[in-house]
C-alpha cells in the first residue's frame, strides 16, 4: 500500500510523554508529594494554561470567569479533592510567578518543580 506524506498527522490526545522529566534540582528534593492524583491536577492546570494562552493569542481576549468555569467543571465531574488542590496550587504558582515579574510560558514551564519550590504539599 503506497504511503502518502501530506505533512498532516492526526492528533493523538493525550500525547505520550517523549521523555522523563529531569529530576528535581532544588534543595527541597523529596518534599514534593508522591500523591499521583495531586500531581495529575497540577499537570491538568498546566494544560489549562496552555489552552488559555493559545486562545488569548488567537482571539486577543480572555472571557471573564473561565477559571471559575473550569473549577466548577472539575468539581461537577467528581474529581477528587487532591486533584483540585493540585490544579489550584499550580495556578497559584503560575500567577505568583507572573505577578513577580517572570514571563512564564506554560508550554515550557516545569509545573512540578514550581509547586515544589513554592512548598505546596498534599
Amino acid at each position: 500500500m503506497p504511503s502518502v506524506k501530506s505533512g498532516h498527522r492526526p492528533a493523538s490526545y493525550p500525547s505520550p510523554p517523549t521523555s522523563r522529566p529531569p529530576p528535581p534540582t532544588s534543595s527541597d528534593t523529596g518534599r514534593l508529594t508522591k500523591n499521583r492524583t495531586y500531581l495529575n491536577g497540577a499537570i491538568a492546570a498546566q494544560a489549562y494554561l496552555k489552552r488559555t494562552r493559545t486562545a488569548m493569542r488567537s482571539h486577543g481576549q480572555c472571557r471573564p470567569g473561565m477559571l471559575r468555569e473550569q473549577l466548577q467543571q472539575l468539581s461537577g465531574h467528581g474529581f477528587p479533592p487532591a486533584f483540585i488542590k493540585g490544579f489550584v496550587d499550580a495556578i497559584d504558582a503560575y500567577v505568583s510567578m507572573s505577578l513577580g515579574g517572570r514571563d512564564v510560558d506554560p508550554q515550557t514551564w516545569d509545573v512540578l518543580a514550581a509547586i515544589e519550590r513554592r512548598g505546596y504539599s498534599q
